[in-house]
């Protein structure tokens, strides 16, 4: 039996990156250009599922193999000394044993940093600068991704505030950064890291159709296998541009009869229930839960229609058109709806839409 290559678990790199190609060709050409290049800085985003890790995933395997050190961090009290941790581990070949016996002995709480051998002061900027600096002279980058950004997190602008000091004096560094919209827009709004601003900002929405039907196809031939293109092409129309679905329903029409060489039709229509589930119970749950109680009903409200504008909205909610504007705004702003044409809206993906549907008529049962 052939092994699945469909790989429907957050920030496992996918035999094929559909839609995303260009992007990753734009940052890595950064890393290859001199230090101060935009897309040195990179932030990434979109709601769960989009493909945001897979993103740093992916431009982090290609920059180590480039000769970069990497370090992998997601946002929390812990992040700064995960930091160290890493690049200790991955650069012990280049680091000269003072560097390693300083990092080594670094205590860090919050921002703060104390030696655990010694009385001497420090800062955890002062302590990357001699280190990036070591890595540097012996031509080595360090790229630095952090996942789920918040604004509450007081380590990550120490982070970004060493980085904007380390892009001034021209050090070979980029950071990558990934974040639910929401919070990214909060993290934009302090003026403390206002240098996040001038960051590329790469927003992922839904891909291309063809695109996603080329990726499945490449990747059911990458474990020698086929796939029809009617099966192929409906598939593709299943996954609405999803990155996370995409993998869903690879990963189940795979399963559906494993011995046979060709995927079709039939395998499709067998996945789209197991992929439905796992969506549902991995991204749908968290995305609902995150939205407020007009969001709920506004999303509700435009489930009777295709598409619909801001004053059908407002009849069926019975609130004033500029209260719905400012709710429509903040659904565009998150992906969850998309601009229709004509100040018409649509969801941005029907399944989450039928979704919507099935737990409002739940809790109006109850």
């Amino acid at each position: 039996m052939k092994k699945n290559p469909f790989k429907p678990t957050f920030g496992s790199i996918p035999f094929a990156m559909a839609g995303r190609e260009s992007i990753i060709e734009e940052i890595i050409d950064g890393l290859d250009n001199a230090p101060g290049d935009p897309n040195r800085a990179s932030i990434f985003v979109g709601e769960r599922g989009t493909g945001k890790t897979v993103m740093m995933a992916r431009i982090s395997e290609i920059a180590e193999q480039k000769g970069w050190i990497s370090a992998h961090v997601t946002s929390g009290r812990d992040l700064l000394e995960e930091i160290v941790v890493q690049v200790r581990e991955k650069a012990s070949h280049i680091l000269s044993p003072e560097t390693i016996r300083r990092i080594s002995g670094l205590q860090i709480a919050g921002s703060a940093i104390s030696f655990s051998f010694s009385e001497e002061r420090t800062t955890w900027r002062s302590e990357m600068t001699r280190l990036v600096k070591e890595l540097n002279e012996s031509g080595t980058g360090l790229l630095i991704t952090v996942d789920e950004v918040s604004a509450k997190d007081e380590s990550l602008k120490v982070l970004i505030d060493t980085f904007q000091h380390f892009v001034r004096e021209r050090r070979d560094v980029a950071i990558m950064m990934a974040g639910l919209p929401s919070n990214v827009s909060s993290l934009l709004m302090d003026e403390r890291v206002s240098f996040v601003r001038r960051a590329f900002r790469h927003d992922l929405r839904a891909i291309e159709i063809p695109e996603v039907a080329y990726a499945l196809r490449d990747t059911v031939r990458s474990s020698g296998r086929d796939i029809d293109d009617d099966a192929m092409w409906y598939a593709a129309e299943l996954t609405e541009g999803f990155a996370f679905m995409i993998q869903l329903i690879g990963c189940h029409m795979w399963r559906q009869n494993p011995d046979n060489r060709i995927i079709n039709k039939a395998d499709v229509e067998g996945a789209m229930e197991f992929a439905k589930k796992h969506m549902e119970s991995a991204v749908f749950e968290d995305m609902y839960l995150e939205l407020t109680e007009r969001e709920k009903e506004f999303l509700f409200a435009m489930t009777f229609e295709n598409e619909t504008t801001t004053i059908s909205i407002s009849d069926r909610l019975g609130i004033s058109p500029n209260n719905v504007t400012h709710i429509k705004k903040r659904l565009l702003e998150r992906g969850i709806i998309v601009s229709a044409g004509r100040g018409k809206v649509s969801y941005a993906q029907k399944s989450f839409m039928e979704y919507v549907e099935r737990i409002h008529s739940r809790t109006q049962q109850a």
